[in-house]
């Protein structure tokens, strides 16, 4: 599944992508139970059906078993018209994307976690996972544009793989059983305020300012990702490609990630877990390179698809916006 958080006119549903469309998952839902005289059989209170992101990743299989009849539903194209029709199914550029989790209970993020990227900084290898955290005001979704803040001009990009937790989980094991724990993965883009960043050895008030954690477009659930250990991640600034690696390079694989971090705090569903980022920052660069109003940030990740961004002025400083052009489907959802 490639499920979505998103808004229109109507306000803001949970849906799915499907075939170069965006459906709303719940009104989808009860076009399906019309059409299906046994539906009921199945599932027969309305009011349990999935409505939010976390609410999905909080449901039983019974309930996930009917999400996956309802998109083989929408997978056909008459259906889909009809879905149209209704206001029920819409192009991808006609809805609003947002955070595919909304407000997570948490956002931990991982610092110094590609080999390549601790020799590009001059820092030893970490004996431990570095961690930091986030918080929930930082996010936006996919296209949704990255304003800077009127405090600094070292606004720098960070492509990141995220994972997203879909059991709550503590002392989770150091093994193959930690990805039962997973819901999915997404695409995150860990901005950062480097000279706010530096300016103690804690880096929270570099990675909180808000708006600047661009996220989505879509959680692709767990069974859709063949490796997550051997995915390939491009970032490009106007089209000019700045990070390019795998999530080969990764010091700390995903099981030590998730048991380490269950060592300290209980994960839940729906929080999130940034897994760092690779070589090809723009603080490391010679020169240094930040985001400025105008840009277009690109971060592709094998099987998950593109976050693009632009970027814009402080709010009430003036500036071009700079082109936010619009991604075609298969960019959203398959890179």
């Amino acid at each position: 599944m490639r499920l979505v958080t998103f808004s229109t006119d109507h306000g803001t549903h949970l849906g799915a992508l499907v075939a170069g469309q965006v459906i709303d998952l719940p009104g989808t839902y009860a076009a399906w139970q019309r059409t299906h005289v046994r539906s009921s059989a199945l599932f027969s209170d309305s009011q349990s059906f999935p409505t939010s992101m976390l609410h999905f990743l909080q449901a039983d299989e019974a309930t996930r078993e009917v999400v996956d009849h309802v998109l083989a539903f929408a997978a056909d194209p008459n259906i889909r018209a009809d879905l149209a029709d209704a206001d029920l199914a819409f192009p991808v550029d006609h809805v609003t994307f947002l955070p595919p989790i909304p407000r997570p209970g948490k956002i931990v993020c991982l610092g110094h976690n590609y080999r390549r990227h601790i020799a590009e900084m001059g820092s030893p290898l970490p004996q431990y996972p570095v961690l930091f955290a986030r918080f929930a005001t930082t996010l936006i979704g996919h296209r949704q544009p990255i304003v800077l803040p009127k405090v600094s001009n070292q606004v720098d990009y960070e492509a990141e793989l995220a994972l997203v937790i879909g059991r709550t989980g503590k002392d989770i094991p150091k093994t193959q059983a930690a990805f039962d724990y997973l819901a999915g993965y997404t695409i995150f883009n860990d901005v950062s305020v480097r000279d706010y960043q530096r300016r103690t050895v804690q880096w929270m008030q570099g990675k909180n300012f808000d708006g600047t954690g661009p996220i989505g477009p879509a959680l692709v659930t767990a069974d859709e990702v063949r490796d997550p250990h051997a995915l390939d991640i491009t970032l490009r600034l106007n089209g000019e490609v700045m990070q390019q690696t795998n999530t080969s390079d990764f010091i700390f694989d995903i099981p030590t990630m998730l048991s380490y971090i269950s060592e300290i705090m209980t994960l839940e569903p729906g929080d999130i877990i940034a897994t760092g980022t690779p070589s090809g920052v723009g603080y490391a660069r010679s020169p240094q390179v930040f985001l400025k109003p105008g840009d277009v940030v690109q971060i592709e990740i094998a099987e998950l698809g593109m976050l693009e961004n632009s970027v814009i002025a402080p709010q009430g400083a003036g500036g071009a916006s700079g082109p936010q052009r619009t991604a075609s489907f298969d960019e959203v959802t398959h890179g």
